[in-house]
């Protein structure tokens, strides 16, 4: 991979965090809003009148006039929290090349997300970077993980595995996993991949009647293929609006 290849990659790790920082900032500006909101509210403050006047007899004498006065100033407006002086650091505009150190563990090697079995996992993991994906999360690992392709192990669901029985009839959970972070794979233009050699065990039909960028039958040549996949291509269609490959990986 070239040094400008890795410098795109870089800054594109980059402007991702970018957006989650702005993102989580945001998110906890909405929150400071809301619980200022809640501390206002009559029902907060009537809460802690009575349970200041449980735990102190003594301030259960003022509890009528504190709950009168409560009621007086129940529609009283409410002036909105002061939020000029709690800007946040602005995150849009970092121009110096240096700032692409600021992604954590950045890669040069092609990431490959993964439904794989334990020995493809293994193969994989000499050529590529691994981020492996469970029928528990694979949909919030792979939006959050910065992936360069999505690949499909044809033998992933075989017993005693994180992904045991994927591909049999009936096991409606693997099959709704996979169908999301295929969703999820095609919304964002990654290459999804079955991983099928011809000397393993066939592809169950729920695998193989479904489309895919490319098929992996040869594992020797998988990776100059797999790496070739993600070349800018123009031509519209196939999976998630990319041009399906027509051939197998061999």
């Amino acid at each position: 991979m070239s040094e400008e290849s890795r410098n795109a990659k870089a800054y594109q790790q980059l402007g991702r965090l970018r957006a989650r920082l702005r993102e989580r900032e945001e998110r906890l500006a909405e929150l400071e809003r809301r619980l200022a909101a809640l501390e206002a509210s009559t029902a907060v403050q009537f809460g802690r009148l009575v349970a200041g006047a449980a735990r102190n007899p003594k301030r259960g004498k003022r509890l009528p006039k504190d709950l009168y006065r409560l009621w007086r100033k129940r529609n009283a407006p409410v002036s909105a929290p002061a939020s000029a002086g709690n800007q946040g650091v602005p995150v849009d505009r970092v121009d110096r090349p240096e700032n692409r150190l600021l992604v954590a563990g950045p890669c040069d090697r092609m990431i490959i997300a993964g439904v794989l079995g334990d020995r493809t996992a293994a193969l994989l993991g000499e050529q590529a970077k691994v981020v492996p994906l469970y029928p528990h999360d694979a949909a919030i690992a792979l939006q959050s993980a910065d992936v360069d392709m999505l690949v499909v192990d044809a033998a992933a669901g075989e017993p005693g595995g994180a992904w045991a029985y994927l591909g049999v009839p009936g096991m409606y959970d693997r099959d709704l996993a996979l169908h999301e972070i295929r969703r999820i794979a095609a919304a964002r233009s990654l290459p999804i991949v079955l991983w099928a050699p011809r000397e393993g065990p066939p592809a169950p039909a729920t695998l193989a009647c479904l489309s895919w960028d490319a098929t992996v039958t040869d594992p020797v040549t998988a990776s100059g293929r797999l790496a070739g996949l993600l070349e800018p291509v123009q031509s519209p269609g196939g999976v998630g609006d990319r041009p399906p490959t027509g051939t197998s990986a061999r």
